[in-house]
């Protein structure tokens, strides 16, 4: 790991890198994201009803990565659940811890505030991510179905 890494909120003065690292992740997706979609996300990160989350990877002042969050209630708890919807680390920043640090900040926070569950969906294909997620989760059975408008 990085010794001069640092995983904290987000902050209004990182909108310009998280847009970096945000825009980085929907084209390893091979998708595009709306500039008003991310506008009205990245404040909805800094709002104070705290539904979305973010935090930033940062390494010499820098954010190198970034996790987005969830939190929602469920029916079957009075706790909330959080569901991990992004992560992604800078390429020239893998394998050096940065992933791993976002996701214990957030399972530390979870601890902290008393979730029910943390939970999230990766692709098939993306072996890279599953070796870590296999580190510190467990894999369920469920089958994800969709519909998309």
């Amino acid at each position: 790991m990085a010794s001069n890494l640092k995983v904290r909120p987000l902050r209004a003065a990182d909108h310009a890198a998280w847009v970096d690292l945000f825009t980085a992740y929907a084209d390893f997706y091979g998708t595009r994201l709306s500039e008003s979609a991310m506008e009205a996300t990245f404040h909805g990160m800094l709002s104070a009803d705290m539904t979305l989350r973010c935090w930033v990877a940062v390494i010499n002042d820098k954010p190198v990565g970034l996790v987005h969050l969830v939190l929602h209630p469920n029916t079957w708890s009075l706790l909330p659940d959080a569901y991990l919807e992004d992560l992604f680390v800078d390429a020239n920043y893998r394998k050096h811890g940065v992933g791993r640090a976002l996701l214990q900040e957030v399972i530390n926070t979870g601890h902290e505030e008393g979730w029910r569950k943390l939970y999230w969906n990766t692709a098939a294909d993306n072996l890279e991510a599953q070796r870590l997620y296999h580190k510190v989760a467990t894999q369920t059975s469920w089958i994800k179905f969709e519909v998309n408008y």
